[in-house]
């Protein structure tokens, strides 16, 4: 039996205050974490994640239809995308694609069950674009959602997300902010929409929407908190 939650983070524009856009984050049944130990073991067994995905659909389903005036995102791993029961469930979500993002992960699959040649499952984000989603490219330049997967991706993905938390403590303040100028510009060429993360101060904000992009994720605009299972909360 699955027993998780979702927390939601807005997203916000500081150039739009209309645009309502928040991140479904998975979390234990006691909303204290990911449960990152868990959800490994049932990611790389089929018949585990296909009673995961039961539960994934209807929480995704419930909270959409709970607030039908807002965008969310939900996290898949590249693992999920080896399964024919994700692109199932993605299937009976699709009346609501526009307002679904799939947020694709930087975490590495253990195990490919379809045969392709490239370093990523380009006909798996292609099914996923046919389908109708948008499709964001999470914690860009980490993991498998390297720089040069990033290029392969470009013709499928609508977004980029770039989080500045595991980069904080290799970089000064000045090398990381030539680093995310170097991520826009990848963004601006293919115009795709950029999303940074982790952005904790005013300055630091400011300079991000002076420069980079209107998009951004952090505490200073919105703590995560319990959104499924509860009872209905305005946003």
């Amino acid at each position: 039996m699955v027993e998780f939650r979702f927390f939601c983070q807005r997203i916000k524009n500081t150039k739009n205050s209309n645009d309502k856009s928040y991140e479904l984050l998975l979390r234990s049944a006691d909303g204290a974490s990911f449960p990152a130990e868990e959800f490994s073991k049932i990611v790389v067994n089929k018949e585990k994640h296909k009673e995961y995905l039961i539960w994934l659909e209807k929480a995704i389903k419930s909270v959409v239809e709970r607030y039908p005036n807002k965008i969310f995102s939900f996290n898949l791993d590249h693992q999920e995308l080896e399964y024919d029961d994700t692109f199932n469930m993605l299937k009976k979500l699709s009346k609501f694609k526009n307002r679904i993002i799939i947020e694709v992960t930087e975490v590495p699959p253990i195990v490919r069950n379809t045969p392709y040649f490239s370093h990523v499952n380009l006909y798996a984000f292609q099914k996923i674009k046919n389908m109708g989603y948008r499709i964001a490219l999470d914690d860009v330049a980490e993991g498998i959602n390297s720089i040069g997967n990033l290029f392969l991706l470009l013709d499928f993905i609508d977004r980029v997300k770039f989080s500045t938390l595991s980069f904080r403590c290799s970089m000064n303040e000045d090398q990381l902010k030539k680093f995310i100028i170097y991520i826009s510009n990848i963004a601006k060429f293919a115009k795709k929409d950029l999303v940074i993360e982790g952005i904790e101060d005013d300055l630091f904000s400011q300079w991000v929407s002076e420069n980079i992009t209107h998009l951004h994720q952090g505490y200073i605009y919105s703590k995560p908190h319990n959104i499924w299972p509860a009872e209905l909360k305005k946003l």
